[in-house]
């Protein structure tokens, strides 16, 4: 009982903070659409969400990256199919999320496996995600080569989907997201990459775990 009314006593001690914080909630609510799930805890540190939360916001970040991309990719060039290049970067855009939708989606350690978006390879890769886990430096190890248990560093704020994408129409968009891990988070190889064959790149994608 005392822990709770000095919970409490801190909490009243910054309204206007707790106000704000509750009024961009409601605004977010009603003009984008944003669903926030349940509050799990309500501190002076903030508001927490639960994971469902984490989910529906890393999932829309990633579809608004992808989105801004295609918009300047098109107005970056005259009226056509779009080209191979312009493909691939808008699917590794849907992959990533900015700095502060990662940190208020960002999965907690240990609690969940996934599969993320790790490159490009064609005899090189392109659009790496991995870096070694002493310096950060990209890796240049070929995908067949990158053995389970092995672990990295993630180079971009990547979006957690809850499986391996098929290679179909829907791609990426087919798989739900479960939360973000930011850039600089260690991540741990379940499994060696798979390679899915887009007709504009070979994209590789591995299932993780957080350790």
């Amino acid at each position: 009982m005392n822990n709770e009314r000095v919970n409490l006593t801190e909490l009243l001690k910054y309204p206007l903070t707790v106000f704000s914080i509750l009024l961009a909630l409601i605004v977010a609510t009603h003009t984008l659409g944003i669903k926030f799930g349940v509050v799990s805890e309500l501190s002076v540190e903030g508001i927490k969400f639960t994971q469902e939360t984490k989910s529906e916001v890393s999932d829309l970040a990633s579809k608004l990256n992808a989105a801004l991309t295609a918009i300047e990719e098109l107005k970056a060039r005259t009226p056509s199919a779009q080209t191979p290049i312009v493909q691939a970067a808008i699917a590794e855009a849907a992959q990533t999320v900015s700095d502060q939708s990662a940190q208020f989606s960002r999965i907690s350690p240990g609690s969940r496996q996934g599969y993320i978006f790790i490159g490009n390879y064609d005899n090189a890769w392109s659009a790496l995600k991995l870096g070694a886990l002493e310096t950060g430096q990209p890796i240049v190890i070929a995908p067949g080569n990158l053995k389970a248990g092995t672990t990295y560093q993630v180079l971009g704020n990547m979006v957690v989907r809850d499986g391996l994408p098929a290679n179909d129409s829907q791609y990426y968009q087919g798989r739900a997201s479960l939360g973000t891990v930011p850039r600089g988070s260690k991540v741990r190889l379940i499994s060696t990459p798979v390679g899915i064959h887009r007709e504009f790149a070979t994209q590789y994608w591995a299932q993780i775990e957080i350790p």
